[in-house]
């Protein structure tokens, strides 16, 4: 029985779920010895919200919810389940994962006065930044914790989280990903400036 198996056959007899929806590296086939179990177990009733346990000698991240707060709560609450792999569904899985998807598709693109909003606020910031005393640089920190969300939404391109945005970013646009890089590895005022900057469209 493989790792996948014992975790799922574990998950199976604890919860009794009516959904398991897998996402992550176990979903995408790409986990390693490093990998924790990252999965939303659906069940009628529920006496714990989360389970970290250790199966099969894997670090569980599993969410636990009932079928009720899936079908009634705010999609945003569940975005795992947009690309998820269903493993065991009544049903319940796959109208969440449906109701994520029409959520996603309808808060892709924001009013382009939100966007100029948006580039003015960094403008403003990155002319804050260039004084170069500490309260420029906590600004500069600050912009680089939001940068890929302000990458996506100036783009049209749904914010999923740093990690899955960090990933669209080196597939699709290697110039940004490059700036990127270097804004986080280095870490000072001027490769963060630069990467804004590619951010709302100015050149250096």
């Amino acid at each position: 029985m493989s790792q996948r198996e014992e975790i799922l056959a574990y998950l199976e007899a604890a919860y009794h779920p009516t959904a398991i929806l897998l996402y992550g590296s176990f979903a995408a086939g790409m986990n390693d010895e490093t990998s924790d179990f990252d999965c939303m177990v659906i069940v009628p009733e529920k006496t714990v919200d989360h389970d970290a346990g250790l199966v099969a000698g894997v670090q569980l991240d599993c969410y636990l919810f009932t079928e009720e707060e899936v079908e009634v709560g705010d999609p945003q609450l569940y975005l795992t389940a947009y690309d998820s792999v269903i493993v065991r569904d009544n049903g319940v899985g796959e109208r969440l994962k449906a109701r994520v998807r029409r959520y996603v598709e309808e808060n892709t693109v924001s009013p382009p006065e939100e966007k100029a909003f948006l580039r003015g606020w960094i403008q403003k910031t990155l002319r804050r930044v260039q004084k170069g005393d500490e309260e420029g640089g906590y600004r500069a920190v600050m912009l680089l914790a939001e940068s890929l969300e302000d990458y996506c939404t100036l783009r049209d391109r749904f914010y999923f989280g740093s990690k899955k945005a960090a990933r669209l970013l080196q597939a699709e646009d290697p110039q940004g990903y490059a700036l990127f890089r270097a804004a986080v590895r280095e870490r000072t005022d001027e490769a963060i400036a630069r990467w804004e900057q590619y951010i709302i469209g100015e050149k250096e």
